[in-house]
C-alpha cells in the first residue's frame, strides 16, 4: 500500500464547498421560484402619505406586487435569525428572504396566507433531487 505525501486537501475542500453551495443557491432559487408564484399581490398601489402624523415617511407608500418582487435568494456566513427559509452546509447558509425595509409586512402576510412555508413543502422532492444528484 502506497502512501501520499505533502497531500494538500484546502484546493478540493474549497471545490466542493464551491459545488454546494452552487446547489444550495439552485434549490433557493426553486423554493424562491415556487414561493413567487404563491405569494399573495395586493391590488392597491398609492403614494407616501402627504399630510398626518406620517407625512413623508416612506415606508406609508404601497406598491402592488412588492412583496412578491422582495423575494430573493441570498448567501450567509455564520448565524443569525429572522423571517427568512435556510438551507444550510456547515457554516455557509442560503437563505430566501421575503421583504425588506420598506415592504416590512412580510412576516405578516406570511402568517395569514402563508406562501413562504408551503412553497419550501412543495419543494422539498426538488432540493432533495438538487443536492443529491446536482
Amino acid at each position: 500500500m502506497g502512501r501520499i505525501a505533502f497531500w494538500d486537501a484546502k484546493p478540493l475542500n474549497q471545490e466542493i464547498m464551491r459545488n454546494g453551495i452552487k446547489r444550495l443557491k439552485k434549490a433557493g432559487e426553486v423554493v424562491a421560484k415556487r414561493a413567487r408564484s404563491k405569494c399573495p399581490v395586493g391590488t392597491v398601489s398609492r403614494p407616501m402619505y402627504s399630510r398626518g402624523r406620517y407625512k413623508g415617511q416612506y415606508w406609508t407608500a404601497r406598491d402592488a406586487g412588492a412583496l412578491k418582487k422582495s423575494i430573493r435568494v441570498v448567501e450567509k456566513y455564520g448565524s443569525e435569525s429572522g423571517g427568512y427559509i435556510e438551507i444550510k452546509a456547515g457554516q455557509l447558509h442560503v437563505r430566501v428572504y421575503a421583504g425588506t425595509k420598506k415592504v416590512y409586512y412580510a412576516q405578516v402576510v406570511e402568517h395569514y396566507t402563508p406562501f413562504m412555508r408551503t412553497a419550501l413543502d412543495a419543494s422539498k422532492s426538488n432540493i432533495i433531487e438538487i443536492l443529491t444528484n446536482g
